[in-house]
């Protein structure tokens, strides 16, 4: 079995390349863990309604804004969206930013516990200083396996952590995984490389076409479930938030949230270099590569 896998930075046109692809012979099956919320299409940029319409896009706007999601479920739904569109004959093909997921669903994942909501806002609301110092009083090994700045990464722990369990302990090996469990698949995996100033061009005139309605989805979803839901953690929604209460102007708004997703895309391009399954490809080559996949 072929295994298209497209991964990419924001901005780097991965739904584009989706909209040259022959939608009788595939569907996608998205790994972005933020457009999955059905209230945010504009600030996730989305594919829209004439985009996924051409062609199948699977796991987009299906949550609402107060919901949660982890990588655990996500592969389950993903599994669940490859089977339905391998039964009917077409290829799935995995595109997606959000790297964390894609590996996980591909290769697997630590044996970690449930963690409590309770423990998961305990520990998103302390400072990084608070959680590496938590961390070190309780699993000094997992700190010392983690990078001092990655922040996402010793929160994750330290949650694992306060459910009793050690993280250097859970993240020794992986368990489960795509890969593991067909292993006659064959990935045909890239990301999407562009020279760092054109994509961060591309990021600023993103940010400007969707400021506007991103303040204006981030009213709305404030007046259904309130400015705490996890739809509101997406990148980019705290500037939002920022604006909408008077703490920051109209230029300092769009200016911090190009920012943010200029450093977001830094760090995924960095997630991207290391992945063992992807290699770096141009959006011209990776059109030409995955249009004509059939005759590889």
């Amino acid at each position: 079995m072929i295994l298209p896998v497209l991964g990419g930075p924001t901005g780097s046109g991965k739904t584009a390349l989706s909209q040259t692809l022959d939608p009788k012979r595939f569907e996608i099956v998205s790994f972005d863990s933020r457009q999955v919320y059905r209230d945010l299409p504009v600030g996730t940029t989305a594919p829209s309604h004439k985009e996924s319409t051409y062609i199948h896009h699977w796991l987009v706007g299906f949550l609402n804004a107060n919901e949660s999601i982890n990588a655990s479920q996500f592969s389950l739904w993903a599994r669940e969206a490859i089977n339905d569109i391998r039964a009917r004959g077409k290829i799935p093909f995995l595109i997606g930013g959000t790297g964390f997921y894609l590996r996980a669903f591909l290769l697997g994942m630590y044996p970690v516990p449930n963690v409590p909501k309770e423990t998961k806002d305990y520990v998103l609301e302390l400072s990084l200083e608070e959680a590496r110092s938590q961390l070190f009083a309780k699993d000094p090994k997992a700190l010392a396996s983690l990078s001092p700045q990655d922040g996402y990464r010793i929160k994750r722990a330290l949650e694992v952590v306060l459910t009793g369990v050690l993280w250097s302990d859970v993240s020794k090996e992986t368990v489960g995984g795509f890969l593991n469990e067909e292993p006659d698949v064959q990935i045909i995996g890239h990301w999407l490389d562009w020279p760092r100033e054109i994509l961060y061009q591309r990021i600023n005139e993103r940010v400007k076409e969707i400021a506007t309605g991103m303040l204006a989805e981030t009213k709305e979803v404030i007046s259904r479930y309130g400015s705490n839901c996890p739809g509101l953690r997406t990148l980019g929604y705290n500037f939002a938030l920022a604006f909408l209460n008077g703490t920051i102007d109209s230029n300092t708004f769009i200016e911090q949230l190009a920012q943010s997703h200029r450093n977001y895309a830094k760090r995924q391009v960095t997630w991207f270099k290391k992945d063992p399954l992807l290699s770096a490809i141009s959006f011209e080559s990776a059109v030409q590569l995955y249009t004509n996949i059939d005759k590889i």
